[in-house]
């Protein structure tokens, strides 16, 4: 059998004792202390892949910026890069606001209040349906996050590696959907989380302090680290891009040293606004490129490449560093002669004071190639 949650099913005191908890224990947020529909899924996105220390200055400064639905919807695409950095997988930014314009266009700014209509907006899956739906509607839906796998395998003393498959999240999902508090399904949900953060933590399980421990069969067994086994590592392909940093020294756009980005038309972090990317094929096109252009002062490649992950892929990023001749109207020049030899790398492009650089740039891959280039 590949969950026996018999003991949980049948014996649901456990549920009452880890709302106590919560109750107690719960950490201080500031979605929670003003629930909104909004702020729900807009800390419910933020938090996908992202820990809360980044998470929450950043959320209260979206907010603070956009505090509406319509709000979000007629930003334009540099404020939400700006309000997104940081953050990273910038395409959770986009499909939020594909969402909030189809509550717009659709409902007339009206929220969803059931799981099955939030299924319906673009962007939203089954686990950030379910959040919203139990926290701001008390629907009874449970959600079903890693932490929640971990909690469950523990706690039904589960070590096979199909807990991880669709059939053990399945099996999860039907489990947490019946024993769900009716009367509290938003703090369930959240207590589940929240135990699976702070206590029931996957290297440093604090198993003394677990308020269902009683219930835990992995506790009682002495298998907690067995419990559940490692997820699955998925396979990495490697891939090698060079990234251009170009500055310019007082031009016509920035006063001061400036430096170009480029929104990405197509590849890695595309729609993005960072330095421009190309392949391992464009080096030798890009090189020759750059050595016939007068208005170039200087070209180098940086000694130390970037290190980078992004979901399967692990990648190498050499930096090719140019600075541009203090003359009129290089700027505008060398972006109009990029935008012809390089059509597909560039959907638009703007000079940035060099002293805002880090703060622009919409990616951690960004981030990290500025903080190269500073250093050199």
């Amino acid at each position: 059998m590949l969950l026996d949650d018999s003991h949980l099913r049948d014996d649901r005191n456990w549920v009452g004792v880890l709302l106590n908890w919560y109750d107690l224990n719960k950490r201080d947020f500031p979605w929670r202390r003003e629930k909104t529909t909004y702020g729900t899924w807009i800390c419910e996105v933020m938090s996908q892949q992202t820990t809360m220390a980044v998470v929450v200055p950043r959320y209260v400064e979206f907010l603070k910026a956009l505090p509406s639905v319509s709000d979000l919807v007629s930003c334009s695409d540099e404020t939400l890069r700006e309000l997104w950095s940081g953050l990273g997988y910038y395409a959770r930014a986009r499909n939020l606001r594909k969402g909030a314009e189809y509550i717009v266009q659709n409902r007339a700014g009206v929220f969803p209040d059931s799981y099955e209509d939030w299924l319906h907006v673009p962007g939203v899956g089954p686990y950030t349906a379910s959040v919203i739906s139990s926290i701001c509607f008390s629907r009874a839906k449970g959600c079903v996050d890693g932490n929640v796998i971990r909690v469950v395998a523990r706690m039904t003393g589960c070590s096979s590696p199909e807990i991880w498959s669709e059939t053990g999240k399945g099996k999860i999902q039907d489990l947490v959907d019946e024993c769900i508090s009716t009367e509290r399904p938003g703090d369930f949900n959240q207590a589940m989380m929240e135990l699976g953060a702070t206590v029931c933590q996957k290297l440093s399980p604090a198993c003394g302090s677990c308020p269902v421990k009683d219930f835990c069969r992995a506790f009682r067994n002495d298998s907690v680290r067995a419990c559940p086994v490692p997820k699955p590592r998925k396979s990495f392909e490697s891939v090698e891009l060079d990234a251009l940093s170009v500055q310019i020294l007082n031009c016509e756009q920035v006063p001061g040293e400036a430096v170009l980005l480029v929104g990405r038309a197509s590849g890695f972090l595309s729609q993005t606004m960072g330095f421009p990317l190309f392949g391992q094929g464009e080096r030798d096109a890009l090189m020759h490129w750059l050595g016939e252009k007068s208005f170039v002062k200087s070209s180098r490649v940086l000694e130390k490449s970037v290190s980078h992950t992004i979901t399967n892929h692990q990648i190498q990023v050499r930096v090719v560093d140019v600075t541009l001749k203090q003359q009129s109207g290089v700027a505008d020049d060398f972006i109009a002669q990029f935008k012809d030899q390089f059509p597909h790398l560039i959907a638009s492009s703007r000079w940035v004071s060099k002293s805002i650089t880090g703060r622009t740039v919409a990616s951690s891959l960004d981030r990290k190639i500025w903080e190269n280039i500073s250093r050199f």
